[in-house]
């Protein structure tokens, strides 16, 4: 403590309170302005972010949920497939097209994104198709998963459904089929 007192008193008061005010001043520069109400747009960004990733993430597996309700329910009603289980995979999220807008400047032409402006004066883009995500596999369990008569049908109809080739397509016999 005594060593404390004597600092002080060779520094003097006038140095102290330069030090400190450097101190307060570093404290809110690392604070980044949010003390004074201002947003921390990083901060926002990312909590952005996580919400649209969460919003796709749902609405991939909504997607995912609705095509393997509507398979399991087509096959059901084929004779002889019987009890069916369908899980599909996806290589990829949805994809949104924009509205581009190709501008010459000369020899050179540019392509811009179009943006439109909301009430609130917030710009997107403007978004002219959405494209649903790609089916990458499907694995199907059925009564009828032995027969191989049923198997290339099976094949046939999702292959046909969904674009995939026939190697991505799995069918196996459900350990609760009757024999």
């Amino acid at each position: 403590m005594e060593e404390i007192k004597k600092l002080v008193q060779k520094a003097g008061p006038f140095r102290i309170a330069i030090v400190v005010m450097c101190g307060i001043f570093l404290l809110l520069l690392s604070c980044g302005g949010s003390l004074f109400g201002e947003s921390d747009t990083t901060e926002a960004e990312s909590i952005q972010e996580t919400l649209q990733q969460s919003e796709t993430t749902d609405s991939l597996e909504r997607y995912k949920g609705k095509m393997e309700q509507e398979l399991s329910e087509l096959l059901q009603k084929v004779e002889g497939v019987g009890q069916v289980q369908v899980m599909l995979t996806l290589k990829a999220s949805n994809e949104k097209v924009t509205l581009k807008d190709n501008i010459s400047k000369g020899s050179d032409s540019e392509e811009e994104t179009v943006l439109i402006e909301d009430s609130d004066r917030n710009s997107s883009p403007y978004v002219i198709q959405e494209k649903e995500p790609e089916i990458e596999g499907v694995v199907i369990v059925c009564d009828g998963g032995e027969d191989p008569v049923m198997k290339r049908e099976i094949t046939g109809a999702v292959s046909a459904l969904f674009q995939i080739e026939s190697h991505k397509i799995k069918i196996m016999k459900s350990k609760e089929a009757k024999e």
